[in-house]
This record gives C-alpha cells, structure tokens and sequence, in this order.
C-alpha cells in the first residue's frame, strides 16, 4: 500500500484526479498534448523572448529554428505563442491584440498563397484572386493592426519545391516584410530549411540558424523522463529514467527524437493498461508495437518496390 502511495504522491495533481477512472479515461488523458520544460526549448525560447521584445529598428533580427521532423519544433513555437499571448488587466484574451503570428509556408515559394495563409490568421475577408499588391498591402495593414512583433513560418523549407529564382523572390519578400513592418521574422524547418536562407548573403546573415539537437543519454534526457513519468496515470512506478535499461531503450526506439519519444512513451502505456501490467518496463516498450522511424521509413521503402 505504501508503494502505491508514494507512487501516487510522485504523479502530478491532475494526474492524481484521473488515476482512478476506467481504462480509457487514463489512456485518452495520456493522449492528450502536453507542455514539458526542457533545457534545449527554453533556450530557444528565450532567444525568441529577445526578438518579441526587440525594439524598432530597419533591420529587425531573425532567426532560423533548424530540427528534424518530429523533433519539436512545432510544439516550441505554439507553446511560446501561448505564453506570449496578449490578456487585459482581468486576464481575458485580446483578440484584437496578436503579438505572435504563426503561419505555414505554402507547398511552393508562392506569395499569394503565403500572403493568403497570413490573411486568415486573422480571419478576414479576402479574395484568392486578388493581386499579389493587394494581399501584401493587406497583410502589412492587419499585422501592423494586430501590434505584431513576431511572425513564425513554419515548414520553410517546402520552398525549395520551386525554381530558385521564385526562392529568391519568396525569401525577399520575407525580408522587405521585416524592413516594411520593423518586426522580427523566424523561420522554422528541416535542415533543407538551411538552403532556403543561402539565397541571398543579407537573408542569410538576418536568419542564423538555431538547432534542435537529437536526445542522447544523459542528466537532461533523464530528467525529462522523470517530467513525462510524471504525466502518466499508471498503476505501478515505471522508473524509467532510474532504470538505465528501460532509458536506454527508450531512447534507441525513439532515436532520439522528442516527438517519437512521446509516441512511443504513450503507446506503451496504452499497452500496459489494456494488459493490467500498469507499469512500463523493457518488455513493454519492445511489445507494444511502436516501430522506430527508421524501421519505418524502410517499411515504406519496401512498399513502394
């Protein structure tokens, strides 16, 4: 009973609420999206804290957020877009405040698609016929509106889908964006996100690039464990970041990969419910049926032969 107990007493309050409930109560909350710190997003983080907080000048800094896929760059952004989110004195959302802006890149370097793709951030009335003048005079009217400092675009490198000469003429009306408005720009891709920026030595020097490194065994892998073993509703202590074959395992499935860590944390819970094992151990993680990225992207492969 007293392990049960202390194990109780380690799980997070919220996660205590649901720790009695049906089995797939605790598997839906598992699967809900969760924010957990980590060294490497509060640095980004921080750094981006500077450029929201840059004050007005011609040329505004940038940068460049660089990280595999599936490797939480995405997750980054939306959580520093909610943590900067503009609230009166009674803590109610402004809507007609909108300090960060976050926008996905169009399939191809085209303007009027991306300017379109800004235009319903703030679900306004627009042609897609319009003129590509008419949609950048409108962009440059509700952003400014809106106080923007920050604008976030997401999946940069799916430009490079383009001829170079429209990549130029994407990238430089990124660029006139930033000098137009006086806000800073971050851009956020794959490491082809790197070729995007090489167009111009001035886009290129405006957006140094930031790296979301791969996990590796070490104290802030462990922590993060630690943090996640918290989230979870099971029965049993997992210890999986105390355990170092349990760790180990985790982190050779995942290779790596925050996104896929979460993935493959998640699943083998699912797992170790529907089974009454309640607790995550090595046969689990290799029984729960998650297949690492690369078995995945081999499975594809042999597919498509």
């Amino acid at each position: 009973m007293k392990i049960k107990e202390d194990h109780l007493k380690n799980l997070l309050p919220q996660v205590q609420e649901v720790f009695e409930k049906s089995n797939l109560e605790r598997m839906n909350f598992i699967r809900e999206e969760k924010w957990i710190t980590y060294p490497n997003a509060t640095k980004i983080h921080d750094r981006m804290k500077i450029l929201l907080t840059y004050p007005k000048k011609s040329r505004m800094p940038g940068m460049l957020l660089v990280g595999e896929t599936n490797n939480g760059k995405s997750s980054i952004i939306k959580r520093f877009k909610k943590l900067n989110e503009y609230k009166n004195e009674e803590g109610i959302l402004e809507v007609t405040q909108i300090p960060i802006v976050i926008v996905q890149a169009p399939p191809s370097p085209d303007l009027g698609y991306f300017y379109s793709n800004i235009l319903n951030c703030f679900a306004v009335p627009f042609r897609n016929t319009d003129k590509i003048s008419k949609k950048e005079q409108q962009v440059k009217y509700y952003l400014g509106a809106a106080n923007t400092k920050l604008l976030i675009i997401d999946e940069i490198h799916n430009i490079l889908s383009g001829p170079i000469s429209k990549q130029k003429i994407f990238m430089n009306a990124i660029k006139n964006l930033s000098n137009d408005l006086q806000i800073s720009i971050v851009l956020v891709g794959i490491k082809d996100a790197l070729h995007a920026t090489n167009t111009d030595t001035q886009i290129s020097n405006r957006f140094k690039p930031e790296f979301l490194s791969k996990w590796k065994l070490d104290n802030d892998f462990l922590s993060l464990l630690a943090s996640i073993e918290k989230t979870l509703p099971l029965k049993k202590a997992s210890n999986i970041a105390t355990t170092k074959e349990i760790a180990l395992c985790i982190l050779d499935l995942s290779e790596g990969y925050i996104g896929e860590i979460i993935d493959l944390i998640t699943t083998a819970s699912e797992y170790a419910i529907n089974n009454n094992i309640e607790r995550i151990n090595q046969k689990v993680l290799n029984s729960c049926g998650f297949i690492s990225p690369s078995r995945r992207k081999n499975y594809d492969e042999i597919i498509a032969l």
